[in-house]
């Protein structure tokens, strides 16, 4: 479940405005046209996100990670360790997701997907890791994560699925200010796509992806759910498993949605390369 206007909110302290405002900050100071991004609905197959300025990376924001959040000890889908700092010296675009997520989580990670595809065959996997971190420990097992991952088959080498202690990654999410809020399921409670128990709460959080330099700072974002365009990948489980707000999302985006072609252009602006989306 995606953030609930309804809820109290903490604010987050330690951005500059929303996703899209810092995105069109960072793209401005670079003086950069705003026709780079596409907007939302055209056709961006086979485009190339073109390579920004030196300074478009630094535009945004420039906050450096504590050393403390780059060493919690995360590891992935194989239970292998992989915290942060064991990517150091490459660029990091790091998603919030839940594997259970019925709203927002499957398009933004099916864009992501798509984009760290596109990364990896511009010859630029080896600078670029893509990172969805969860937010829902208790269930997302390194089973459960495999499984996510294995959905995307063949997944590319420069994305991968992270958890941790429950502990260190409410420490992690509270740094980045990701709002969490755990509430019960519905009347009819949905049921794990990939083992079929009945789900026994949900979790209204917001929606970021973050883009981190290789020098450990994190330079701008996009937040709220994606736009998921024709052509980008979305599994036929994670399809199935979308709730009456997760079709709308996907098949009415909003217009402040974010696209991969977005997504693209930020990396390209951190690796000074375009990046054709293909």
């Amino acid at each position: 479940m995606t953030d609930n206007p309804d809820a109290a909110r903490p604010p987050r302290s330690r951005r500059r405005g929303s996703g899209r405002r810092a995105l069109l900050a960072a793209l401005a100071t670079a003086c950069l046209p705003l026709s780079a991004c596409t907007a939302a609905g055209g056709d961006t197959s086979g485009a190339a996100a073109p390579a920004p300025g030196a300074s478009a990376g630094n535009s945004a924001m420039d906050i450096a990670l504590p050393q403390a959040i780059l060493n919690l000890p995360l590891e992935d889908s194989s239970g292998h360790p992989a915290a942060l700092s064991s990517f150091k010296g490459k660029i990091l675009v790091i998603n919030d997701v839940m594997t259970l997520c019925q709203e927002t989580c499957p398009l933004d990670t099916a864009d992501l997907v798509q984009a760290a595809r596109a990364v990896q065959k511009a010859g630029l996997g080896d600078r670029v890791e893509f990172l969805s971190i969860t937010i829902d420990p208790q269930r997302d097992t390194t089973a459960q994560l495999a499984a996510y991952r294995r959905l995307y088959a063949p997944a590319p080498a420069d994305w991968a699925i992270l958890t941790g202690p429950a502990q260190d990654l409410a420490t992690l999410w509270h740094n980045f200010g990701v709002w969490i809020q755990k509430v019960p399921e519905g009347a009819v409670p949905a049921k794990n796509w990939l083992t079929g128990a009945p789900l026994t709460y949900d979790l209204n959080h917001s929606d970021d992806v973050f883009f981190i330099d290789g020098d450990g700072h994190e330079q701008t974002l996009l937040d709220g759910p994606a736009h998921v365009e024709q052509g980008t990948a979305l599994p036929s489980a994670l399809r199935s498993f979308l709730n009456d707000n997760g079709r709308q999302n996907l098949d009415h985006p909003g217009g402040d949605a974010w696209t991969t072609q977005q997504a693209l252009q930020i990396v390209s602006g951190l690796v000074h390369k375009p990046i054709p989306l293909s």
